[in-house]
């Protein structure tokens, strides 16, 4: 079974930093500096508080799986062979949620530990995750 690329991430001014990070093999998060919220994705102010003051927070990646859905049908460069392709939603421990692939084979389960895998494209990498901790 071929593995091809996901259709890639158009980095934007806020979310360079992740992409950048991504690819050194670190998961980082925003935190707000005036409520210490945790959020993902990246963006120009807190949806909590609503300040624009933000820090860098680097992330194990690990969590739990919040839901889960399983592709049947080859969309955005995938060919039949690569169906199904499940993918993920998991809330990071930090208690942010990221959505991303499930890699390494199993059956995910609602509240189900996960850790991350790097998978490196020729100019991006994505973010994965296994089953297990």
């Amino acid at each position: 079974m071929s593995t091809p690329a996901p259709a890639r991430p158009q980095p934007d001014e806020d979310s360079a930093p992740f992409w950048a990070a991504a690819r050194e093999h670190r998961i980082v998060l925003q935190q707000c500096q005036q409520c210490h919220e945790i959020r993902f994705p990246p963006m120009p102010g807190c949806p909590n508080c609503g300040s624009p003051d933000f820090g860098e927070l680097e992330s194990r990646g690990a969590g739990r799986i919040y839901s889960w859905i399983v592709v049947h049908r080859a969309l955005a460069g995938l060919g039949p062979d690569d169906v199904p392709r499940t993918i993920a939603t998991v809330e990071l421990d930090e208690g942010c949620r990221v959505i991303g692939r499930v890699a390494g084979g199993g059956t995910p389960a609602v509240d189900q530990r996960v850790r991350p895998v790097f998978i490196d494209h020729d100019d991006w990498t994505e973010i994965a995750f296994e089953l297990g901790d």
